[in-house]
C-alpha cells in the first residue's frame, strides 16, 4: 500500500507538471499582452480621483468637409453629413448610462449651454466651473467628427475625437482619437450587399443605405469608446475595474463585413497624416 500511494502521488505530480508545461506559454502570452496594455487606473486616473457622476452631452463638432454643392445630389450629400452628426449625438447617452452615469438630454444640454453662453471651443479650453456650481454637472462629453472617407466601394471611414472634461478642475478625464471604418460584404461581382441587421436598421430608422451605414458606424464606435470608461462612482463596484486594460489614446475601430468588431493599434502620426491632410 505505501508503494501504491507513492505511485499515485508521483502520477499526480507528473500530471500537474504536464499541465503547467502546457499552460505556461499561454499564461506568458497573456502576461505580455497585459503588460503591453495600460490599465484603466493609469489611463483614467483623473476620473477615479474626481468621481464624476453627472455628465452633460455637449454638441458634436462637425468638422467634416462639405463639397461645393452644384447639383441637388451634392446638397443631399451635405445634408446627410449634418444628419449623421445629429444622430450621433442622440446615441451618446446610452453607453454612459450603462456605466452608471447620469446624462443630460441633448435638448436640456442645449438649453444649459444657451443660458451659460458656452461654445464648443470654450467647453474645450475655458473655465467651465459654472456648469458645476449652478447645474451640478461634473463633466462634459465633447465629440468632434473630423473627416469622412470612402477608400473602397464597400468601405466608409470616419475620424473622430472624444473628450471628457471635468467642470471642477478643467482637466481632461478622457481624450481618445479613433479611426473608425465599416466594411460591407460583397457579392461575386464585387458589389456591396446588405447584412440583415443593416436592413433592419434602415427600415426602423427610415434611412437609405448610405446614411444608415454612417450612422451604424458612429453608434457602434461611440458605444465601444464610452463603455471603456470606468464604472460610475454611483455604482457599488466603482474602482473594481482599475486593473482592466484600457483602450489606447489612438486606435482603429473596424466593423468587419460579417458584423464583428475589431480594435487594432493606430499611431498618432498615422492618425494625423490620414485625418488632417488631403
Amino acid at each position: 500500500m505505501p508503494g501504491r500511494k507513492k505511485n499515485l502521488t508521483d502520477n499526480r505530480k507528473n500530471c500537474i507538471m504536464l499541465r503547467i508545461k502546457h499552460i505556461a506559454p499561454l499564461f506568458a502570452l497573456l502576461l505580455v499582452l497585459s503588460c503591453n496594455s495600460e490599465k484603466k487606473l493609469t489611463t483614467y486616473s483623473g476620473l477615479y480621483e474626481e468621481k464624476p457622476v453627472n455628465i452633460l452631452i455637449g454638441p458634436v463638432q462637425d468638422n467634416a468637409k462639405r463639397i461645393n454643392a452644384k447639383t441637388s445630389q451634392d446638397e443631399v450629400m451635405n445634408e446627410e453629413l449634418t444628419a449623421v452628426a445629429h444622430y450621433m449625438r442622440q446615441t451618446l447617452s446610452a453607453p454612459l448610462t450603462s456605466q452608471g452615469y447620469y446624462t443630460t438630454t441633448p435638448l436640456a444640454s442645449d438649453e444649459i449651454l444657451k443660458q451659460t453662453g458656452l461654445s464648443y471651443k470654450q467647453l474645450m479650453n475655458d473655465n467651465i466651473g459654472i456648469l458645476n456650481s449652478q447645474y451640478g454637472i461634473d463633466a462634459v462629453l465633447l465629440v468632434a467628427i473630423h473627416k469622412w472617407q470612402q477608400p473602397e466601394i464597400n468601405e466608409i471611414v470616419v475620424f473622430a475625437e472624444y473628450t471628457l472634461r471635468s467642470t471642477k478642475s478643467g482637466l481632461e478625464l478622457m481624450h481618445t482619437w479613433v479611426r473608425g471604418s465599416k466594411m460591407q460584404p460583397v457579392d461575386a461581382k464585387g458589389d456591396p450587399v446588405e447584412l440583415s441587421t443593416d436592413n433592419q436598421f434602415m427600415q426602423q430608422n427610415e434611412m437609405d443605405s448610405r446614411l444608415a451605414h454612417k450612422c451604424i458606424l458612429l453608434q457602434q464606435m461611440s458605444d465601444f469608446v464610452l463603455r471603456n470608461i470606468p464604472t460610475s462612482a454611483s455604482r457599488w463596484h466603482f474602482q473594481h475595474d482599475r486593473y482592466i486594460p484600457s483602450n489606447p489614446v489612438f486606435y482603429s475601430f473596424v466593423i468587419n463585413p460579417d458584423g464583428s468588431l475589431e480594435r487594432s493599434n493606430y499611431s498618432e502620426d498615422a492618425f494625423g497624416n490620414e485625418c488632417f491632410t488631403d
